[in-house]
């Protein structure tokens, strides 16, 4: 299972179990199935770009636009190669130019 869907089945698992807890609790529960963090938006793109780019290339920043990561894959040098929109609700991952 991709790393991906491992936290999207525990997120769903965790909301399902607390179902009956309090309403601060289940509402902590509720942001995180509605989006990621940007360290979890690396993980997916570490995952997603394959084991090449990941080693000759940098994740540059990864920066917030309310539904979505926009995240920059750059050279040693920090010059930008490819931009990628990561979709924090379902985990997909799209380049979209440089």
């Amino acid at each position: 299972m991709s790393p991906k869907k491992q936290i999207l089945k525990f997120i769903q698992q965790a909301y399902e179990n607390n179902r009956q807890s309090d309403p601060a609790e289940k509402e902590v529960i509720q942001e995180l199935f509605d989006g990621m963090s940007t360290g979890t938006a690396r993980i997916i793109i570490e995952q997603d770009v394959g084991p090449q780019i990941s080693e000759e290339y940098n994740i540059g920043t990864v920066e917030n636009k309310g539904r979505y990561y926009i995240a920059k894959i750059v050279r040693p040098d920090g010059s930008p190669i490819q931009r990628l929109l990561i979709d924090k609700q379902t985990g997909n991952v799209q380049m979209v130019g440089r």
